[in-house]
């Protein structure tokens, strides 16, 4: 009689147990796969331009400009910024790259690439520059001149008549000096310029948040959850509407200013996903096994979490 006691506490207990691996399976499956997913498709699909999440700035920029590093920057960190509004022919993208990535000695080589890469990217060759400047060299030990890249950015503002820029924020993702003298020397421009289009800065998160791919947009999406509670309940506010065409007057920002324009949230869709990957992949030098898989596990190749300056 103990003995079957025993057998049936124990066979109890062991069912408990199994149910309980069950769940806690299931509860992983939901928060590493189904809730990824979900959110992917909400914010890169149903709500991919709704202004609580892509301030005016943005959705009715004519003339933006991503300014980088080297050549790859744009990429393998921008390319769910550069191909927002792709689908919009009125919308002019402008790719600054400030030096050729000559580290190695392939400088004209990856100028070349680049000039690839922004056709995969749907940015005219004429908007793609890469410059060769002697005091902007690729070098992860050497710091910028900000009054050097000031001095380029403002011209280039000026010829392109640019909107709209885009570039790293103070961390440069990676932690490059060279990513970080550009986000200064951008600053510096934003400091000593009262007429200025506005600024994103594309923000750094540490190593295990990089690498995390779509399951980082749980985290990434919690700072906007009233934004986006409120995008599914109620309609798009009077003020806060985008043009959609060239001919059509460019709308002015919402009375008293965009209450939404502190931060946006850009994702990208599946086809502007592979859009990035395949402008990546016109980067055949720098094209590794450690590339292939970055290209999957990198947060920066689903969306970007941009803040203005």
């Amino acid at each position: 009689m103990a003995k079957s006691k025993i057998l049936a506490v124990a066979t109890h207990l062991g069912r408990r147990a199994y149910r309980h691996k069950l769940s806690l399976i299931s509860l992983c499956f939901v928060i590493f796969f189904i809730i990824p997913i979900f959110l992917y498709t909400l914010l890169g699909t149903i709500l991919a331009n709704d202004p609580r999440l892509v301030p005016h700035a943005i959705r009715n920029a004519r003339n933006v400009l991503l300014i980088t590093a080297h050549p790859d920057d744009e990429s393998l960190f921008f390319s769910p910024s550069i191909l927002h509004h792709s689908d919009m022919p009125h919308v002019n993208r402008h790719l600054l790259v400030l030096s050729s990535g000559n580290f190695n000695g392939l400088g004209e080589h990856r100028r070349t690439e680049t000039k690839a890469s922004c056709a995969a990217l749907g940015i005219k060759d004429d908007n793609c520059v890469v410059l060769d400047n002697k005091d902007l060299q690729d070098n992860p030990r050497q710091w910028w001149d900000d009054s050097i890249i000031e001095k380029i950015l403002a011209d280039y503002i000026k010829k392109w008549n640019i909107d709209l820029i885009i570039t790293f924020d103070h961390y440069g993702v990676s932690g490059h000096v060279n990513h970080r003298s550009v986000s200064r020397g951008v600053k510096k421009f934003c400091d000593e310029h009262d007429h200025m289009p506005p600024v994103y800065a594309n923000r750094s998160k540490f190593l295990l948040r990089k690498y995390s791919s779509l399951f980082d947009l749980i985290p990434t999406s919690l700072p906007f959850t009233w934004r986006i509670l409120e995008a599914l309940v109620s309609p798009v506010p009077k003020g806060y509407e985008t043009a959609v065409s060239i001919t059509e007057k460019p709308v002015p920002p919402p009375e008293g200013g965009d209450k939404y324009g502190d931060k946006a949230l850009l994702v990208t869709d599946w086809r502007q996903y592979r859009q990035g990957r395949t402008a990546f992949q016109q980067h055949a030098s720098q094209y590794s096994w450690d590339r292939v898989l970055y290209l999957i596990v990198s947060r920066y190749m689903w969306f970007n979490d941009l803040k203005r300056l």
